[in-house]
């Protein structure tokens, strides 16, 4: 063997093993256990928002950023459930969070909520300001027809509602991704307001898609003119 292709098969092997040496000493780190929880809030109250996280589409509402020495660049996407709370594990070190530009039925800003993680952080609560606010929600299902009433609030007097809707679908998760069915209504005001829907009014094939699992849930939402993410009602369960 001469000296020209041992040195060449060292090229091609070298780099395969700095690449196993790597991937080994990556697999080997442990998952952090620490954990961060909170909830989105409007003057303490939970907000009621989009369930379904997909990174693809970027729906993570929250940034997670770490601080101080051995900082690491970037920050990680934190996801909220329909309760508006959210969850992560981290490792241990200094943090803080803020809001995804573009991200929630709310007015933007810049706030950073910053703390130390050690072990677990609980009540990292984000305080945000709504464009619309909906309250005293109830809701009846009786002989197919869904019945919700509930109070609209204009938080922000410049904001302007585009549609309110009712959103269903066969399982427990209701949200502008996750619908089956929607109807829009434009006839919403701020104060009281009663929407109404007749499941038997619907279409075959809506009415086939509904009955997939045997369960139906319903929800509404507020879409506010240029804001992408509605503020919801609370989830209910209608059947069986």
């Amino acid at each position: 063997m001469t000296i020209a292709s041992l040195f060449y098969r060292l090229l091609l092997v070298l780099p395969v093993c700095l690449l196993m040496s790597c991937s080994t000493e990556i697999d080997n780190w442990d998952y952090p256990t620490s954990r961060v929880s909170g909830q989105f809030l409007y003057k303490g109250q939970p907000m009621q928002l989009m369930g379904t996280a997909s990174d693809a589409t970027g729906s993570n509402m929250l940034q997670l950023h770490q601080t101080g020495e051995g900082w690491i660049q970037g920050f990680i996407k934190v996801f909220s459930r329909e309760d508006g709370t959210y969850t992560i594990n981290a490792f241990d070190g200094d943090y803080y969070l803020n809001l995804t530009p573009g991200r929630g039925p709310w007015v933007p800003n810049t706030d950073t909520l910053r703390f130390t993680l050690r072990g677990e952080e609980k009540n990292v609560n984000f305080e945000v300001t709504p464009y619309f606010w909906l309250s005293n929600y109830t809701s009846t299902y009786k002989d197919s027809v869904f019945t919700a009433t509930f109070n609209v609030e204009q938080v922000v007097s410049t904001a302007v509602m585009e549609r309110t809707v009712i959103q269903l679908t066969p399982t427990a998760i209701v949200d502008n991704t996750s619908k089956v069915l929607e109807r829009a209504f434009t006839n919403v005001v701020p104060g009281t307001n009663t929407l109404t829907l007749n499941l038997k009014t619907l279409s075959n094939s809506e009415k086939t898609n509904l009955r997939k699992t045997g369960f139906l849930f319903a929800r509404v939402g507020i879409k506010t003119r240029n804001v992408s993410d509605l503020i919801y009602s609370k989830t209910v369960q209608l059947t069986p």
